[in-house]
């Protein structure tokens, strides 16, 4: 079978072992290395920006991975429109579904990184370490769904959510340990591969975070 541009540019990422956030070199030094066409070169990289795994900004070359928060260009524009009630309707809408599919798709690695995070959470001693391992928490189940648009939509949803008049302060230890015992919940359904029960805990869990800010 012919070798096409897309599975030579493939092979010379894994060769050099690169990973997210590496450059790639620039398309006319790329494309003599893998002994194609420029216009060839560009199809294959299109193909990878598509699907998530490049992103190319103008001026700055071309990055394994998804485009870095600060590099989006319409975030700050949406950060200005959106409002906390607005965040809350989303991701009621949004991470219930999202946890059924991680409860799917989680490799081992990722149900120890979420059991991890989830016994973190619940040793949070102030609003501060909260934020570090709630935040953390929710993207983990995105990334378990093992797709680029979801993780970067959920990277958004949580720059958004550190905005200050966004930020969901979790005040007492009591109301810290409640969220804690739900995020538990969530972790242990997505770990016992039950995507209905890990759906209904997150949609509870949502739902009483909205509550306790007034939402």
């Amino acid at each position: 079978m012919e070798k096409t541009a897309l599975d030579s540019l493939l092979a010379h990422i894994a060769r050099h072992q690169l990973k997210d956030g590496d450059a790639l070199p620039p398309e006319r030094k790329l494309a003599e290395e893998l002994g194609v066409s420029r216009r060839e070169l560009r199809a294959a990289l299109a193909s990878l920006e598509a699907s998530g795994r490049i992103w190319r900004g103008v001026g700055r070359g071309t990055y394994l991975g998804t485009r870095p928060l600060k590099f989006a260009p319409t975030l700050r524009a949406l950060r200005a429109r959106t409002s906390p009630a607005d965040i809350a309707e989303m991701r009621l809408m949004f991470e219930p579904a999202l946890a059924g599919l991680a409860a799917l798709k989680a490799t081992p690695e990722d149900l120890a990184e979420l059991e991890k995070c989830a016994k973190k959470n619940a040793m949070a001693k102030n609003d501060e370490e909260w934020q570090l391992w709630d935040q953390r928490f929710h993207l983990l189940i995105a990334r378990a769904s093992r797709n680029p648009a979801i993780i970067a939509l959920t990277e958004v949803i949580n720059g958004m959510r550190l905005e200050p008049r966004q930020r969901e302060r979790t005040v007492d230890q009591a109301t810290r340990q409640h969220f804690a015992q739900q995020h538990q919940a969530i972790a242990d359904a997505i770990l016992a591969r039950d995507g209905e029960t890990a759906a209904r805990c997150m949609r509870e869990h949502l739902m009483n975070v909205q509550r306790y800010r007034g939402l």
